[in-house]
């Protein structure tokens, strides 16, 4: 017995928007960590550290590795995601490259609640359409003086892991640019 003409066409309807539904499905999450974003302390060094609270700028906040495509636009990805919060890396991060400078002993903000504070203003940590990161901002020392920082790195290869690799040579570099 033959299928009536209606039957036959919802099906077939039914079928094409089920197929266009797993076409439409959201890709899945890669998730990204910053190279040396576990704090490590220092090891024989002791007494009181200087925390390190990184401050970031509202659109950095947001959990997605962020991208300039052109000269005014902003991509804020949804499916390339920080692992942690970007500003708890970033802190440790900031942490390691100063406890290597043998500058002082620094800790993340959130680990440590010292006496003294050394805030990081982080205004862009991007991937560029020039082919270079950006990490730029400013540091507020606990006596009130501020050392800006503005550092583009090459990114070497294309994508995701190549931006993380080349902002995390832009903190280093960052770190350095900041010490008294």
């Amino acid at each position: 017995m033959p299928r009536p003409p209606l039957l036959a066409a919802c099906l077939t309807a039914a079928l094409l928007a089920a197929l266009l539904a797993a076409c439409a499905a959201t890709p899945p999450a890669h998730y990204y960590t910053l190279p040396d974003s576990a704090y490590l302390p220092p090891a024989g060094r002791n007494g009181p550290a200087t925390a390190v609270q990184i401050i970031l700028a509202a659109p950095l906040d947001q959990g997605g590795l962020v991208y300039q495509t052109d000269a005014l636009q902003l991509n804020f990805a949804r499916q390339n995601l920080w692992a942690a919060p970007l500003e708890h890396s970033l802190a440790a991060a900031f942490s390691n490259r100063l406890n290597r400078s043998g500058s002082g002993l620094y800790a993340p903000h959130n680990r440590h609640h010292g006496a003294q504070v050394l805030k990081i203003y982080i205004e862009q940590f991007q991937g560029t359409y020039h082919g270079h990161t950006v990490v730029s901002g400013y540091a507020q020392w606990p006596d009130g003086r501020t050392r800006p920082f503005d550092i583009r790195t090459p990114q070497q290869g294309d994508g995701y892991p190549a931006m993380v690799e080349s902002l995390s040579q832009g903190i280093e570099r960052a770190a350095d640019a900041i010490l008294p």
